[in-house]
């Protein structure tokens, strides 16, 4: 098991300072990048790749699944599809949408995957980090985004009596 990874409080990180939190390579990260959807660096007006939390989290669980649980890079970006679902609901175009616009067999997959997700997220590198203001706002905003989605659920659930 590995130690818990403590992510400096700051918005943004250079490649360099992410390749030296998480150990791995930066010629390793650029290739996971063009792989995996969720690692999706910002860049800056000086052409620098900028990495947020997210980022970090998405390349500790692929580092996770990829080394430790020895998967496939094709098997890794399915479970990182099941594990991260926002990253897909924004790909699949489904982050604003109303409860008749998500496709049910969608939703079923990432209900069975449930329990998993919720065992590989216990087994995950555990990361340290300070509240800011701003993270608390983003965290508002995720409750209520949260909350919206759950009533979509609840609604899909009585409509087709599951």
């Amino acid at each position: 098991m590995t130690e818990p990874i403590e992510i400096p409080n700051k918005s943004s990180f250079k490649i360099n300072e992410v390749c030296a939190l998480t150990g791995v390579k930066s010629y390793v990260l650029r290739f996971w990048e063009s792989e995996f959807t969720e690692i999706a660096p910002l860049v800056s007006s000086a052409g620098l790749k900028l990495y947020e939390h997210k980022d970090i989290e998405a390349i500790l669980l692929i580092k996770k699944l990829l080394f430790e649980d020895k998967l496939s890079i094709e098997r890794a970006k399915g479970e990182m599809k099941i594990l991260m679902p926002r990253e897909h609901l924004v790909e699949a175009g489904f982050s604003d949408c109303e409860e008749d616009d998500i496709p049910t067999d969608y939703l079923d997959s990432i209900l069975e995957h449930e329990a998993k997700a919720e065992f590989v997220e216990a087994t995950m590198p555990q990361t340290k980090r300070v509240l800011i203001e701003s993270d608390v706002q983003k965290l508002v905003q995720a409750k209520t985004k949260l909350t919206q989605i759950l009533s979509i659920a609840e609604r899909l659930e009585q409509k087709h009596h599951w």
